[in-house]
């Protein structure tokens, strides 16, 4: 992953990206929704188009959910090394 900054009317934000193996273009950020008054802070992830692929899917997640998604990932990444390992 490399992360990319971009300026726009909410202030800096910051994007990761991540090539798979199959050829999609992943990208990670954050929305800034709502106003000063009332912020609503999301992350979206974006899983980009690949060849042969119809349509890219996106989802934008609460704070709570963006870290539940991180723990899934990670527990099935260390789940998936360790059956490759035996």
């Amino acid at each position: 992953m490399w992360p990319d900054q971009e300026t726009g009317t909410v202030g800096r934000r910051q994007h990761e990206y991540l090539s798979t193996s199959c050829g999609r273009e992943l990208t990670i950020g954050r929305l800034a929704l709502g106003d000063a008054r009332n912020p609503a802070a999301r992350v979206f992830v974006n899983l980009g188009g690949c060849a042969g692929c119809e349509e890219a899917a996106w989802a934008g997640l609460t704070v709570a959910e963006a870290r539940s998604l991180a723990r899934a990932i990670l527990a099935e990444a260390a789940a998936a090394e360790q059956e490759c390992q035996r």
